[in-house]
Parts: structure tokens; C-alpha cells; sequence
């Protein structure tokens, strides 16, 4: 099939929508078929991957979803494609896969994650004033109207939210398939020589316990509940430490963690570029967020066999057995619970390895290989729908 995929950056770099884009794009030109990709940049382009850079408009930033929108419907609409998908907001495409859930739903959590009071109130102020997310949400609004492309959605929580905001919606029009997870890349195995080498790095000794909070949005995916949460156990219960990765702007959050007293048992680090390393330094990840559509960390973390801590306000819960192949608690904000079920983990060490044994036979049934097999024969429904 001549397939083109649509996104703004096409780098693994910049967050898990953009990874998921180009592991997509590299598997389905392994399956034979030919690959388009259309984005304003392009970091992981081979030759096997036929890029299009398109046309962007950088300032304002409301203007850059506009332009995303407009410029790829207009140069798609010139070319002939099997079948287009967009991971970015594009009318007129084949498939929308939201990698980023319901736009809503994400920005009432979003709201949600801010101290009550002042903080929540200038922001949702802020919010409202945003051209951006008023534009983001427009463009959604028209792609889920009379006549929507087929919704891929990465979990169950997010057919969910799009229903409750869009009630026209046919259900039918929405597919969820699952992500899915590199399972040769991210292996118990890596807690060898990948893992002891982060370690060392860190200075830290065989026995030390290995927290692990791994984002890119450090307040939407929980941190600050986190480090209170871990201030609660106290720094003297059992060797740990806290590993941090991903951007954000940590310094308000090394300042909570001072105030907490847990300020010289956590460690930032500012890039994400071998998380399969990182996972096997890692004992437990923890990963108290307030949304997300279906955490890609939380599944290669349970690939490593690393057991998952989370809320049920993301939608990888759906593959994980509380108390079996992980914890989920009801809300990041129950920072005494979240505390307890991290100390259990800290404290027992064979529990930590039988949940990471659960949490790794769940996650071989997630493989790439699966996730790409469902996006494949989605595909060619598509295709042969065309061709009626």
C-alpha cells in the first residue's frame, strides 16, 4: 500500500506521539509498503521513508496547528494515497489516531493538576484566553463532525472521553487498538550491563532502590505529587533514590522537593535519549499522572520488568491487575496511599521482582509486532472500502 502518515515533528525525541509516528512509519516500510511522511521537521528520516516537509508558521502559536491543518489538507489533496493517517489534527484524512486523548478531557485535568485557589484560577483564565487550545479544539470539533475519518483510539478511556464530548459520535467510527512495545528493545536484560552503567554514572550502590518518574509535562503527569508523596515515607526508610527524566522546567519542583526534605535524594535528568537504559537502572516507576490517553513509559516499563505505579486516569490501567502487575491508585492527589504503596515496593525486594515478572508477560502480549498487525488490516478495511 502507498501509505502517508501526517505530524508536525517526525522525531522520537520530542515526546511519545512522535515516537510512536516513526517506530509506525519504519514497521510499515519493513511490511513492504511505501511510506510518505508529511511534517514541518524531520529527524528520523531514512531513505526508506519518503519525506515532505511542509510549510509551517511559527508565530503565533494558535497559528501552528491552523497551519498544520490547512497545509496538509491541501498538498494531500493533490496527491494519491491508499490510505492517510494523521497524527496531528488533519481533516480530510483516512485515520486520526489522537494520540494526546480528547482535547477537553486533557485541559480539565490539565486544570485539575494546579493547586486549588489563585494557581488554578489564572490558569483556567489563561486557558480560556488561549488561542491556541480554542483552535486545537476547533479543529477536533470538525474532524469528529458529519462525516469523521476512523478514530484510532489507544485505549478504551479515550473512546470514552470522546463520546462524553462528542455525543453525535458513531462508536462505531472509533477502533481502539493498543500501543504497542518494542519487546527485544526494552527487556528485563537491560538491568545488566545498560542499567549498572547509569548506575555508576549515578554513583549509586547495588542495593540503592531506583525510583524512576519519566515525562515530559512534569505537573500534567503528577511529579509534585510524587515528591510530596515520597516526603511522606521519609528519606531515611530504606536506600532510594528519585531519577527525574524528561523537560520541563524542574525548578520549582527541586524546590518542593527541598521543602519536603527530600531535596539530596532527587536527581534530574534533562533528556530522555535511552530510555531502555534508564528503565534498567530503574527498581520502580512511578507515574502519578492526571491524564494520559495510554502512558508509552508505563508499557515499557512493565516490558523491562519494572513494575508500574499509576492512576487510574491512564489508560494503560486497562492491561494492569492492581496489587499483581502493578499499582493503581484512584487519584494522584491520594499522595498518603501513593506513599504507601511505594514504600511497600522500597521494602521488598521480591515482591518488586514478582510484579515485574507479571508486568513483563503482560506487556509480550502488547509486542509492535501485534499493534502493527491491527493498524495493517485497519488499513486494508480502509483500502477496500475505496475500492467499492
Amino acid at each position: 500500500m502507498k501509505i502517508a502518515l501526517v505530524i508536525d515533528h517526525f522525531d522520537p525525541r520530542r515526546g511519545g506521539r512522535e515516537s510512536y509516528t516513526v517506530s509506525l512509519g519504519r514497521g510499515l516500510v519493513r511490511s513492504g509498503h511505501e511510506v510518505h511522511v508529511f511534517a514541518y521537521t524531520g529527524a528520523e528520516v531514512g531513505e526508506e521513508i519518503r519525506f515532505h516537509r511542509l510549510p509551517s508558521i511559527s508565530y503565533p502559536r494558535w497559528a501552528k496547528s491552523l497551519s498544520l491543518a490547512l497545509s496538509a489538507h491541501l498538498v494531500l489533496r493533490s496527491k494519491d494515497f491508499d490510505v492517510v493517517q494523521g497524527v496531528g489534527r488533519i481533516p480530510g484524512v483516512d485515520v486520526y489516531r489522537p494520540g494526546g486523548g480528547a482535547e477537553l478531557a486533557s485541559l480539565i485535568q490539565a486544570l485539575r493538576a494546579r493547586e486549588k485557589g489563585p494557581d488554578r484560577f489564572f490558569t483556567a483564565i489563561r486557558r480560556i484566553l488561549n488561542l491556541k487550545a480554542v483552535v486545537n479544539i476547533l479543529i477536533e470539533r470538525a474532524l469528529y463532525g458529519a462525516d469523521p475519518p476512523i478514530i484510532v483510539a489507544n485505549s478504551q478511556k479515550v473512546k470514552k472521553d470522546i463520546l462524553r464530548f462528542y455525543r453525535w459520535m458513531d462508536p462505531s467510527k472509533i477502533r481502539v487498538i493498543y500501543n504497542g512495545v518494542d519487546v527485544d528493545r526494552f527487556h528485563p536484560r537491560n538491568k545488566g550491563r545498560l542499567g549498572q552503567g547509569v548506575r555508576r554514572a549515578f554513583g549509586l550502590v547495588e542495593d540503592t532502590v531506583v525510583i524512576l518518574f519519566m515525562a515530559h509535562n512534569f505537573r500534567l503527569k503528577g511529579l509534585h505529587c510524587l515528591i510530596r508523596a515520597l516526603g511522606g515515607i521519609g528519606k531515611d526508610t530504606g536506600k532510594w533514590v528519585l531519577l527525574a527524566a524528561g523537560r520541563g522546567r524542574k525548578g520549582p519542583f527541586e524546590r518542593l522537593a527541598k521543602r519536603c526534605g527530600i531535596g539530596d535524594k532527587m536527581y534530574f535528568l534533562n533528556g530522555v535519549g535511552n530510555p531502555e537504559a534508564i528503565l534498567g537502572a530503574s527498581d520502580i516507576l512511578v507515574h502519578p499522572t492526571f491524564y494520559d490517553p495510554f502512558s508509552n513509559v508505563c508499557l515499557e516499563a512493565m516490558a523491562s520488568g519494572v513494575p508500574v505505579i499509576t492512576t487510574s486516569h491512564n489508560g494503560v490501567v486497562e492491561i494492569i491487575q492492581d496489587g499483581v502487575s502493578g499499582y493503581v491508585i484512584p487519584d494522584p492527589r491520594s499522595v498518603d496511599l501513593l506513599g504507601q504503596r511505594i514504600l511497600a515496593l522500597i521494602m521488598n525486594s521480591q515482591e518488586r521482582e514478582r510484579m515485574g515478572d507479571e508486568a513483563r508477560g503482560i506487556a509480550e502480549k502488547f509486542s509492535w509486532d501485534r499493534h502493527l498487525c491491527e493498524m495493517e488490516a485497519l488499513y486494508k478495511e480502509i483500502l477496500e472500502g475505496h475500492n467499492r
